[in-house]
């Protein structure tokens, strides 16, 4: 990719933070970063032109677990411990 001096100098120059990957975890990343230092520049950088990472074929970490998953974690679980997994991935959704 070429480009200019002024794409260069307006967004690539004084950055903050730099943000690696725009899916899930990055752009919340982001957020959060702006919401904490909001006169920052914070630049999310992405290596293709689109998304192509977790995010964008099976949301990523964004869900706490078919039924199927949750049943094999009781192989290797307590009963207690799968419902606290479940709750965990729970309350991290709703911070996303």
């Amino acid at each position: 990719m070429n480009l200019s001096y002024w794409e260069i100098n307006s967004w690539f120059s004084e950055v903050d933070f730099a943000v690696v990957g725009s899916g899930i975890v990055g752009l919340h990343t982001a957020i959060y970063l702006k919401e904490k230092y909001p006169e920052a520049k914070i630049i999310v950088l992405e290596k293709g032109s689109l998304p192509a990472g977790a995010s964008t074929k099976n949301a990523g970490f964004a869900c706490f677990g078919s039924l199927f998953e949750i049943l094999e974690d009781l192989k290797s679980h307590s009963p207690e411990e799968v419902v606290q997994l479940v709750r965990q991935r729970w309350e991290g959704l709703q911070l996303l």
